[in-house]
């Protein structure tokens, strides 16, 4: 019995035709945004957590408030994360032909 041979996508034929030094480049643009999205996200989480927390000094204070969600959203991601970077990041490998 013959094999049957799957159909390539466009972005896998594009990744094939990447030099090793260009796929290179592409994983590591992609673990960037793959973490970039995970700090946004965790942000964005911890700013609803804690948007009825008074920080005091009124107006200064939300926006000292939002400032310091974002440097903590940042720093989770830039430890081991919460895992939705990886998973973000094999994703995106797989949808660029990168897997």
């Amino acid at each position: 019995m013959t094999p049957v041979a799957l159909p390539v996508t466009p972005a896998q034929a594009a990744a094939a035709a990447m030099t090793p030094a260009q796929q290179a480049t592409a994983r590591a643009k992609i673990s960037e945004t793959s973490k970039k999205f995970e700090a946004s996200f965790l942000s964005s989480m911890l700013q609803s957590v804690f948007k009825d927390v008074d920080m005091g000094g009124g107006e200064g204070g939300e926006a000292f408030k939002s400032i310091m969600m974002d440097a903590v959203g940042k720093q989770i991601a830039e430890g081991h994360g919460v895992g939705l970077a990886k998973s973000v990041q094999a994703e995106m490998l797989k949808l660029q032909g990168l897997a």
